[in-house]
């Protein structure tokens, strides 16, 4: 019974210092005015690096989308990475205009393996910064405009809006799209303004070329992206969140399709966390460093789906017999936990379109949740796949 106890008064202790924290941001993205600046003539080369494993479906989208930008064509250099291919991605890169580069290593396998091969083949003293994005992607006709924008103001590594190009394929992209939504319209906008740092994506981020020379690119574990965040924030760094520069990746239309996916992402992040979140934290603390303690928070607090499903644990638990003392104390408590969770939800709903249709989603989040769990259940403890799977695409 004492062990039930110390489990509902620390993780709802846990619990409400990540529901407090956003709910500051929240309150910092509408009290906090957004400085826009002023916008220069383009003069960022730029160098777009496309890692890609069999990606002949979306590849051409992405390509056409790269081609439409209102940006100087001479300052734009598209470099697609054939990593392993079997199919037609080499190909299509070079109809589409990119420069394709064939990578063939069966003992390496992963994005972070494929990046570092680009930054080494590549001349990096031809480009001023490198654009990274997934091959089912797309991006905004004015991206390089926006970063060119925030290079010029001395961001050095910028992560971009990263939502979801098929919002409305299935009820499950819609759930997901609200939750994309909360960060990249609500959570990262605020820490921006705040002059916090936000975190790097796994896809839409840019890196001016002074990075990659100090640090090169030595993040290739399944969750290569916070892999890399974490080390960057170690030596001091800071990610902005640039918002007008927007990235839409395709996402996973059902919980089959994106099971091997998501395994690998928890996998990945809970690895990175167990290695670098708490160190990270308590060196902020030890160097009285706000922007490195609250750059540790994204790999120390729960995701989403995570959050709530602790705060359903702990009103499940709360309401066992067992439970005598405080017991409508810590079910009070943990039902608050959810409630603000909710309204954390609805809020992102505000920013989308087709409202009510995501607003009929939470009826099936349960079968979200309870999928999501196992996941994060295996994830944590270090169970799951530990390699890169492709994610099965279909149009």
């Amino acid at each position: 019974m004492i062990i039930v106890y110390c489990f509902l008064f620390i993780t709802g202790a846990y619990l409400t210092t990540y529901v407090l924290y956003d709910l500051m941001l929240l309150g910092g993205r509408f009290l906090i005015k957004e400085d826009i600046g002023f916008f220069r003539t383009p003069r960022t080369r730029f160098g777009i690096i496309i890692p890609a494993h069999n990606e002949e479906l979306f590849l051409a989208r992405l390509l056409q989308s790269i081609n439409n930008q209102h940006y100087p064509c001479e300052l734009v250099k598209t470099i697609v990475i054939a990593d392993n291919c079997t199919d037609k991605t080499a190909e299509i890169a070079l109809k589409n205009g990119a420069l394709g580069l064939e990578r063939n290593d069966e003992l390496h396998h992963g994005k972070g393996y494929a990046i570092r091969w680009a930054i080494e083949k590549i001349d990096i003293n031809e480009y001023d910064a490198f654009f990274i994005i997934d091959a089912d992607s797309l991006i905004s006709d004015d991206l390089l405009v926006q970063l060119d924008h925030a290079i010029s103001e001395g961001k050095n590594i910028i992560q971009c809006y990263n939502g979801v190009a098929n919002p409305d394929e299935s009820w499950f992209t819609r759930l997901l799209n609200v939750s994309r939504t909360v960060g990249n319209e609500i959570l990262q906008p605020a820490k921006q303004k705040l002059g916090l740092s936000s975190h790097l994506m796994g896809n839409g981020m840019c890196f001016t070329s002074e990075v990659f020379m100090k640090y090169g690119w030595d993040a290739f574990s399944v969750g290569e992206d916070w892999e890399y965040y974490a080390k960057l924030i170690q030596a001091g760094e800071t990610v902005s969140f640039v918002s007008h520069a927007r990235v839409y990746h395709q996402e996973s239309s059902s919980l089959k399709q994106a099971t091997s996916q998501r395994m690998r992402w928890s996998s990945g992040r809970f690895a990175v966390a167990w290695k670098y979140g708490i160190g990270l934290f308590l060196k902020g603390l030890v160097e009285k460093n706000i922007k490195k303690l609250d750059a540790s928070l994204p790999l120390i607090f729960p995701n989403p789906s995570l959050g709530m499903n602790i705060a359903i644990i702990g009103l499940v638990l709360s309401s066992l017999p067992l439970i005598i003392e405080n017991k409508h104390v810590y079910f009070v408590w943990f039902f608050s936990l959810a409630v603000m969770q909710l309204l954390m939800f609805l809020a992102g709903i505000m920013f989308t379109q087709n409202k009510l249709k995501n607003l009929l989603s939470i009826f099936i989040a349960p079968i979200f949740l309870i999928w999501k769990m196992g996941i994060d259940t295996l994830s944590a403890f270090g169970m799951g796949r530990q390699k890169w799977v492709r994610t099965e695409r279909r149009l």
